[in-house]
């Protein structure tokens, strides 16, 4: 039989770790295969990972797989629910010559087999049922690696530290890093998205358009900047400039966000349904205002809202001069014949009573919407 080789590899991945204290509630059969799946996690712990040596290198021992499926009934003993992840060798192929001069092409072993052991099921990095088992496992000595007839070839600082010290929270490898990450936020975004009417957050589905963006006033003090060396004045000024703020700035997008969804409630068409289906997103730094929800970033309804809140060419109406005052008293004849200009998406907010008078509000959108993850509170 093969020796084993005991190695703690870098996944971009971190786990979710139930309770500790919930030893043999979960199934444990000795020799039997847990092996990891997509539903498991998402932040698990990597463990370790473990390696059958060359053919040249053979002795007694247990075999990669026999020791992975020993540590995970030795984990869910202790009641951490763990499972197996078998990694493919990478095979790699090369154009050379040998030391005749002649050409060859050879196959070479770019990544060997291993199978890794993974344990847990966390919502986040920071739960706090993971960090203490994550510490409990770092300093777990497995019972099967205190037999030398085991085969293990141990990390070399094992005997002090333990053979599981380079255990560490990741993502499960089955799933997109991408739909882990977007579920993880801080507690202030927790509570700005907390208690607003069509946050985003509730969105059940995956993916949104994000269309229109909300920020508070900014300056770097560079150069001949008023403000440079009196960077204080800078954040005197901004206490009542009430129009530059962030909090205006979330009101502008919790206020764009009903004006949409009111729009579309009068609208008839089915088609129009989806442009108006409005979201808000608050952070720290900005708000947000995102349209529908797709389970597919190529869900073809996201093509025609782009198409609907991108820049468009219009005729140039400053051409006409300071004498047309109502651009609805343009003929077409005149329109035609206008150059045409660059303008990004606008939407208005007109007086019930007085169509003619100027918008109580106008709200500018991105100049390219863009298909971002939906965020969730955890």
């Amino acid at each position: 039989m093969r020796t084993l080789n005991m190695l703690a590899i870098g996944f971009v991945t971190a786990a979710l770790l139930q309770g500790m204290g919930t030893a043999h509630a979960i199934e444990n059969v000795r020799g039997k295969q847990y092996q990891l799946s997509p539903k498991h996690g998402p932040w698990m712990i990597m463990v370790t990972s473990f390696r059958n040596v060359p053919e040249d290198q053979k002795s007694e021992g247990m075999t990669a797989e026999q020791a992975a499926v020993e540590l995970v009934f030795e984990l869910r003993d202790k009641g951490i629910p763990a499972y197996t992840f078998s990694q493919d060798a990478v095979k790699g192929e090369i154009d050379t010559r040998n030391r005749l001069g002649r050409e060859d092409h050879r196959v070479y072993a770019a990544q060997r087999d291993m199978i890794c052991v993974l344990a847990g099921n966390y919502e986040s990095i920071e739960d706090p049922t993971g960090q203490k088992t994550l510490t409990f496992i770092k300093k777990f000595r497995p019972e099967f690696l205190k037999n030398a007839k085991s085969g293990a070839i141990l990390r070399p600082d094992a005997a002090t530290r333990g053979p599981l010290t380079g255990a560490f929270l990741t993502i499960n490898p089955m799933r997109k890093p991408e739909d882990v990450v977007q579920k993880v936020v801080d507690k202030d975004t927790k509570y700005l998205n907390t208690g607003i009417p069509y946050p985003l957050v509730k969105n059940p589905h995956k993916y949104t358009v994000r269309v229109a963006s909300f920020t508070g006033k900014s300056a770097t003090p560079l150069g001949n900047s008023s403000y440079r060396g009196r960077e204080n004045q800078f954040d005197l000024n901004l206490r009542t400039a009430v129009n530059f703020n962030i909090v205006r700035a979330g009101e502008d997008a919790e206020q764009l966000t009903a004006f949409l969804r009111n729009k579309g409630t009068r609208s008839q068409s089915g088609g129009d349904a989806i442009l108006r289906e409005a979201y808000t997103y608050h952070d720290k730094f900005q708000s947000i205002v995102t349209i529908g929800g797709f389970d597919s970033p190529d869900d073809p309804r996201i093509r025609l809202i782009s198409q609907y809140y991108s820049p468009k060419l219009v005729p140039d109406m400053q051409l006409l001069g300071s004498t047309v005052r109502d651009p609805r008293k343009v003929t077409d004849e005149e329109l035609a014949k206008l150059p045409k200009v660059l303008t990004t998406h606008t939407e208005q907010l007109l007086p019930a009573n007085d169509p003619n008078a100027p918008p109580i509000q106008v709200w500018t959108f991105d100049t390219a919407p863009q298909v971002i993850p939906i965020p969730r509170l955890k």
